[in-house]
C-alpha cells in the first residue's frame, strides 16, 4: 500500500507550525537575504525533524513521509505567505 499515508505526522507538523508562528512569526521561514520572499527549506526541514521527534517511529517506517511532510509545510507557508502579501497591499 505505497498510497497510504500516517497523517500523525502532518498533524504534529502543523501543530509545531503554528507554535513557531505564534512565537516568531512569518518572516522565520523567509530567507533574509532575498529581496523577494522566498521560503527557507531549513526552517521548514527544522518543523519537520521537530515533528517527528514527538511521532515516534511510525515516521521512521516510511521513508517518504518525511518529505510528504515537507511538502505540505511548505504549501501552509505559501498560503500564509500569499494571505499577508494580499493584506499588505503587493
Amino acid at each position: 500500500m505505497p498510497n497510504v499515508v500516517d497523517l500523525t505526522l502532518v498533524s504534529r507538523a502543523r501543530r509545531i507550525l503554528q507554535q513557531v508562528l505564534e512565537e516568531r512569526g512569518l518572516g522565520f521561514f523567509l530567507l533574509a537575504s532575498s529581496r523577494v520572499p522566498k521560503l527557507d527549506a531549513r526552517r521548514i526541514a527544522w518543523v519537520v525533524q521537530a515533528a517527528r521527534r514527538k511521532a515516534g517511529p511510525h515516521a521512521r517506517r516510511d521513508p517518504n513521509a518525511l518529505s510528504r511532510t515537507r511538502r505540505v509545510v511548505r504549501r501552509e507557508l505559501i498560503r500564509l505567505l500569499a494571505e499577508a502579501m494580499v493584506q499588505a497591499g503587493v
